[in-house]
């Protein structure tokens, strides 16, 4: 009988040594799950995060086509300015005689007096402002202001 008493606990040692196996399993499971969840981030499962993941590349896709698009109209655009004529090149190529016939023909305008008048209507003085500084003088000024 003492066999079988011994042999009883040795069982018992076994199956809690099979049952802390299967327990520290089914721990380790679910902290890999909980961990899988925490590296997941905002997502909710594995397919939402999938699911992102194809909406990003196609979006990623439309910019970079929109981006090369860009890029070949910026080269378009270099290539069609190269041929006109820049300010340099303009103020070079005007010619030494029109440039003096224009002159001639401002000065010409300028010494004639037809000129623009730079005041129309109104009085123009040619003074300095004179600012009176006793009633006398203010009544002064005011005579000569209206007999002219």
């Amino acid at each position: 009988m003492k066999r079988t008493d011994n042999k009883v606990p040795f069982d018992a040692e076994k199956e809690n040594a099979e049952n802390s196996a299967l327990q520290a399993t089914a721990d380790t499971a679910e902290a890999e799950k909980n961990d899988a969840a925490t590296e997941l981030g905002k997502f909710e499962s594995v397919s939402a995060l999938l699911a992102a993941y194809k909406s990003l590349e196609a979006e990623f896709t439309r910019r970079s086509q929109r981006l090369k698009e860009l890029e070949e109209g910026n080269k378009a655009r270099e290539v069609s300015n190269e041929g006109a004529p820049s300010r340099e090149s303009t103020d070079k190529g005007v010619d030494d005689g029109v440039k003096n016939a224009i002159i001639e023909e401002y000065l010409k305008t300028v010494a004639s007096g037809k000129s623009v008048p730079l005041i129309v209507g109104g009085v123009s003085s040619a003074a300095p402002r004179f600012a009176p500084k006793t009633v006398k003088e203010a009544g002064a000024l005011a005579e000569k202001f209206l007999k002219n």
